[in-house]
């Protein structure tokens, strides 16, 4: 037994990453693998294809990602061991998957794996070796590795903890997990896989209906993984989500995405997959600005420091965690969009590299007054393009009306700069220069007014492009003007509320 425990505390001396890349490399193989030995014997399952693609780096990888986090955070929790030494293990263990295939080679030649058809036989008989699921899409290889696991599981339970309970509760749960994560689009199917993913939607093929299932659950178990990991600096990861902003944008996708419609006269019912992709549409730019909020994050340290702005490095979080964060987050919105449509990725991509050259030295264009908001305003009219993507695809920006994009341009480009109205000082000594710093002097009514009237008229440049705004526009550029004028403290929460109630009335007008 000590012996045992000696191999398991040197498997334990690597570092994480290692046995994350660990980890996708036997999923990698198994994939391919998979391929050549089961029923299809082709390299990749078929053709090539966007939808083999799908299948291929998402679909599969998802589902065994999100198992693989699922059966850690139980071993770790009727354990009560280290999630990170857990995982180290595990991903050891995990390496079992490429025998599947193998064995179904051996035995029948193959099979045609896919996700159980049935439940009720799946979860009464998947112990029971005198019956077979074959006919439901459950392989001999997968029952004999699934039990495997489940065994191994069980016998490190038993070892760090020396008693046959916790080996026994650890075997169980395992396969109790296993089971539900390969079982879960049939139980979300309502046991009747084929008559609920038919073709059709914003989710058009069944991949990418089983992809954004597999993504949802993987962005559960993750989390929660982050948080055993370090639950103090997971509630510092959340607690800096710039929830408003993130909304602004994300709103924009739908936005944009109801536009769409709107123009083609497309009707999407509604059903679970239809909701997953505007889901999905709203996330996308809303995560995505997150994400480089975190990349900002890292270049505004001394600002925020000056400035008592709310930033995790400076609350304590490790660097080394915000970072595997934000990474992480950035893989999620790129898998989001991929699943959507290609065009999507596209979008997304551009996003974020316009977020670089927004952030990141030596370039880092947020130092200069009206290009870093210029930079915003693309920002906003990317978000709403994701949204018509879904309907107009590579003829996106066919679409959109000049009118809109030129609006949003100068608007944004003008009233985005009161993000850095409680941030000079901060600004000053780090030399980014905005037009607060500029223009805007809160002691006096004079130092006030410039800036006042420049912020106001962000709305009247929107009313100018879409006169059937203008009258908004007017009410909502002398609200903003004297709140800004009269007010030494201005708080950010009143222009978010103006920003939402225009952007409401903005979506009313173009609609009818």
């Amino acid at each position: 037994m000590n012996k045992l425990k000696t191999v398991l505390s040197s498997l334990e001396n690597y570092s994480l990453l290692n046995h994350f890349v660990l980890v996708f490399s036997w999923i990698f193989l198994r994939i391919f693998i998979e391929g050549i030995m089961e029923g299809t014997h082709k390299i990749g399952y078929s053709f090539f294809s966007y939808r083999a693609m799908l299948m291929y780096f998402i679909h599969f990888p998802l589902f065994y990602f999100a198992t693989f986090f699922l059966v850690v955070i139980i071993m770790s929790i009727i354990l009560n061991k280290n999630i990170i030494e857990v995982t180290k293990i595990a991903s050891i263990g995990m390496g079992l998957i490429i025998i599947v295939p193998v064995i179904d080679s051996i035995l029948c030649g193959g099979c045609f794996i896919t996700y159980p058809s049935r439940l009720e036989k799946y979860f009464l008989h998947f112990l029971n070796p005198f019956v077979s699921l074959i006919d439901i899409g459950v392989s001999t290889g997968q029952r004999i590795v699934i039990i495997l696991i489940c065994f191994f599981a069980g016998l490190y339970g038993y070892v760090v903890r020396n008693k046959f309970l916790n080996g026994l509760a650890t075997f169980l749960f395992v396969l109790l997990a296993i089971l539900f994560s390969g079982g879960l689009t049939t139980i979300i199917a309502g046991n009747r896989p084929e008559e609920f993913y038919i073709t059709g939607g914003i989710l058009n093929t069944d991949t990418q209906k089983f992809s954004a299932i597999y993504l949802i659950f993987f962005i559960i178990v993750y989390f929660a993984y982050l948080y055993f990991l370090d639950r103090k600096e997971f509630g510092i990861l959340i607690s800096s989500m710039r929830i408003p902003r993130m909304a602004f944008y994300g709103g924009a996708g739908v936005c944009g995405f109801i536009l769409a419609t709107h123009n083609e006269g497309n009707v999407y019912k509604i059903d679970l997959f239809n909701f997953l992709g505007i889901l999905f549409v709203f996330l996308c730019p809303a995560i995505g600005f997150w994400v480089l909020q975190i990349l900002n994050d890292f270049f505004d340290v001394k600002i925020d420091e000056i400035s008592k702005k709310c930033n995790p490095i400076l609350q304590g979080i490790r660097k080394r965690y915000y970072c595997l964060s934000g990474f992480s987050l950035f893989l999620i919105v790129i898998t989001m969009a991929l699943i959507l449509n290609y065009q999507l990725f596209l979008i997304m991509s551009a996003f974020f590299f316009l977020g670089v050259i927004y952030s990141v030295p030596p370039v880092r264009l947020k130092r200069f007054p009206i290009i870093s908001t210029f930079i915003l305003s693309v920002a906003v009219i990317l978000a709403i393009s994701s949204g018509y993507s879904i309907v107009f695809f590579e003829k996106t920006f066919e679409k959109i009306p000049d009118s809109l994009i030129f609006a949003l341009l100068s608007g944004i480009t003008i009233g985005f700069s009161v993000k850095d109205i409680n941030h000079i000082e901060g600004d000053r000594k780090d030399g980014v220069l905005t037009l607060p710093f500029l223009l805007y002097k809160k002691e006096t009514l004079s130092g006030r007014l410039p800036f006042s009237l420049i912020l106001g008229s962000s709305f009247i440049f929107i009313g100018i492009f879409i006169p059937e705004v203008l009258p908004g526009s007017v009410i909502a550029f002398l609200g903003t003007f004297f709140y800004t004028f009269l007010n030494r403290k201005p708080k950010e929460w009143f222009y978010f509320l103006i920003l939402y109630i225009f952007s409401a009335y903005l979506l009313l007008s173009l609609l009818f």
